[in-house]
């Protein structure tokens, strides 16, 4: 299934595996995500590649229709393999093995990734935590929002409040994000799963 903004559970005898890449909550990059997103930067490499490429052609000689056709595959091919390997989200990986008693935090990245191993008998519980963000700068928000619309833009969810439910997994010295929602349900049944496997037998 596609990760982004979702999750994944696997559940075996004595265990069980959730993957997510959505872990972390924060307010956001200073641009807005339904102006600038990973598909926008995808096109600004693409767009890098075709005048890299079109200023060699020129140098070279003159430019002609032939060079607009290839800078056309060149953005067709670099699109897709930079939103895929470039501007690829994170995932984070947390399995809760009963059997060899360890619990494993994995994030893995575009380059390398980070594991940590916690003994089984240090995992508590997970619990839902709720967390709520809302603009810092109200008059900054209606200013850009009363410009947008000057300009026939509308910018869907800019300057809402943003409501979320973060998946917690307690440990006898500290607790780790594990998995985040905006669903309230979603959360809770994430942590039901995950518990059914925490019990010590």
């Amino acid at each position: 299934m596609g990760l982004e903004g979702g999750h994944e559970i696997r559940t075996g005898a004595d265990s069980v595996m959730l993957q997510t890449s959505s872990f972390k909550v924060d307010r956001g990059s200073v641009l807005h995500s339904g102006i600038f997103n990973k598909e926008l930067a995808s096109s600004f490499v693409s767009a890098v590649f075709i005048v890299i490429y079109l200023i060699s052609m020129a140098v070279l000689g003159e430019i002609g229709l032939i060079h607009y056709l290839v800078a056309a595959v060149i953005f067709v091919i670099i699109f897709p393999l930079s939103r895929t390997f470039i501007f690829k989200a994170p995932v984070l990986i947390t399995e809760v093995d009963k059997g060899s008693g360890v619990v494993t935090l994995t994030l893995k990245r575009n380059l390398g990734s980070r594991v940590i191993g916690k003994d089984f008998s240090e995992l508590r519980q997970f619990d839902v935590e709720y967390i709520r963000i809302e603009p810092e700068n109200p008059d900054g928000v209606a200013v850009v929002e009363k410009i947008a619309l000057q300009h026939g833009t509308v910018i869907p969810g800019f300057g809402e409040v943003k409501e979320f439910y973060n998946v917690v997994a307690r440990f006898a010295d500290s607790d780790q994000v594990v998995f985040t929602t905006t669903s309230d349900a979603e959360a809770k049944k994430v942590v039901d799963t995950l518990n059914s496997y925490v019990v010590k037998t």
